[in-house]
């Protein structure tokens, strides 16, 4: 999945005061910048050289439009995470923009699901589990109202009260890839705040390959999660409810990973909400016009998501 749409802007274009920050945490001026290539977002993620051969990576964005403040989200939550992500060395917010300068770490994107990947995937979720089980911090907002805004496409193909048909009219000649009748579908969607209101764990809430950092340790594969920038909070199980499809392109069976991992005992009920909001919205969007790497990713969700909850549902595929 590596590889988006967006072209990222670079430092290099940033104000003066941006660029002095980065250069101060440095320790000396930029020599070469390298644009991450993966993502989504319009803010500047840059790796960053000066003349000696150090590096850091950064991520800036001004305030105002959501840029600046999910790159202040990932410094607020930088000592919760811990060592599970980059280390944060500075950060800074000068004449409205945020700026944060973590460690350049090694390794790549987890372009594909391996099982060493998963199994340390799961170790990772372990520690989330543990790390980040709560109180949530101040301004945090629960996932099922942040996500609320991309609810409705399973209510406007049935038709339902308060569906919007012109929302969906883009799906009508569509199939979908698992005989589930949209009526249930529906039914399912509509318990999304009672599935996701209760729990105050933070989420990562974007947990996907192009998110996660493979690098090769002494004791073997280890993985960072990069792109914290929801303070959004939840169920603990939700983040891996939404990465386990992922897993699924790479042909792993998402039932058996979430039967190893450390949400195993998840509300069943719940789980199937979820998984209706989830694949409702990137099913809808997914075939709208717009940007392509986008798209497409959005429909890497969509079909293993409705998959596995056609399975769950006991729905012979």
């Amino acid at each position: 999945m590596a590889g988006g749409d967006v072209v990222r802007p670079r430092l290099a274009e940033a104000p003066r005061q941006v660029r002095a920050v980065v250069e101060e945490a440095l320790g000396e001026s930029v020599q070469f910048e390298r644009p991450a290539a993966a993502g989504f977002t319009p803010s500047i993620a840059s790796a960053v050289t000066g003349g000696s051969g150090r590096s850091v990576f950064v991520k800036a964005a001004p305030t105002g439009g959501g840029l600046g403040e999910a790159v202040r989200t990932g410094v607020q939550l930088a000592p919760l995470i811990g060592d599970l992500s980059p280390r944060l060395l500075t950060a800074e917010e000068p004449e409205g923009w945020v700026v944060a300068v973590y460690e350049h770490v090694p390794g790549s994107t987890a372009a594909q699901w391996d099982e060493s990947a998963v199994a340390a995937m799961l170790d990772v979720l372990a520690v989330i589990q543990k790390r980040l089980a709560g109180p949530p911090l101040p301004g945090t907002i629960r996932y099922a109202d942040a996500f609320a805004p991309m609810l409705g496409a399973w209510r406007s193909l049935a038709r339902r009260p308060g569906g919007d048909a012109s929302t969906v009219a883009h799906l009508r000649d569509i199939e979908l890839p698992v005989p589930i009748a949209v009526d249930l579908l529906a039914e399912l969607e509509e318990q999304w705040f009672p599935a996701l209101g209760p729990g105050d764990a933070m989420q990562h809430g974007d947990l996907r390959r192009d998110n996660v950092i493979r690098y090769a340790a002494d004791d073997g594969l280890r993985l960072w999660v990069v792109d914290w920038t929801h303070a959004w909070t939840g169920p603990g199980w939700m983040d891996l409810v939404r990465l386990a499809p992922d897993m699924a392109v790479s042909g792993h069976d998402p039932e058996a990973v979430l039967r190893r991992s450390c949400w195993a005992d998840a509300d069943p009920h719940a789980v199937n909400a979820a998984l209706a909001g989830l694949a409702g919205r990137a099913w809808r969007d997914g075939h709208l016009p717009g940007p392509p790497a986008l798209r497409r990713m959005q429909l890497q969700q969509a079909v293993p998501t409705l998959a596995w909850l056609g399975r769950r549902l006991g729905i012979r595929l």
